[in-house]
């Protein structure tokens, strides 16, 4: 497959807010400028569920772990920067262990637990800010 056929298919991603005490996870992107910030999310590999690639990223991105993912969005976007349809399937999990690690290839950094109010007040990268308002209404899909 040529790379312009590549580019113009859509891709989908899983974002995840993770859930402690009342609070959810946010970090801190700034390869590209101003401060974007955000949940722990990336790309649905091939082989594996949606809940475990919530799971995986979570892991992968903040460093903790989480259980129980539930859907609780899908979100279909155009990112202009990268010419390319997006699909964002939001997930809910809740925290089980860990601390935030800062790993410097997965982008995110500064990883603290922010309440969704004071989450929403961020820069955050659009797709995450649905993401979020939709945690808040409480609706899970089964």
């Amino acid at each position: 497959m040529s790379q312009n056929n590549e580019k113009i298919r859509p891709s989908v991603g899983v974002a995840t807010v993770v859930v402690k005490d009342g609070k959810i996870t946010i970090g801190k992107d700034t390869r590209k400028g101003d401060a974007v910030f955000g949940v722990p999310g990336g790309h649905w590999e091939s082989g594996e569920t949606l809940k475990e690639c919530a799971l995986r990223e979570v892991k992968e991105e903040s460093g903790i772990e989480a259980s129980n993912p539930q859907l609780i969005s899908v979100y279909d976007f155009y990112r202009t920067d990268k010419e390319k349809s997006y699909v964002t399937i939001g997930m809910k999990a809740d925290y089980v262990s860990g601390e935030f690690s800062d790993l410097d290839d997965e982008g995110r950094l500064d990883w603290a637990w922010h309440t969704p109010e004071e989450a929403l007040k961020l820069n955050l990268f659009p797709a995450d800010k649905i993401l979020i308002e939709r945690f808040l209404s409480g609706i899970i899909f089964e």
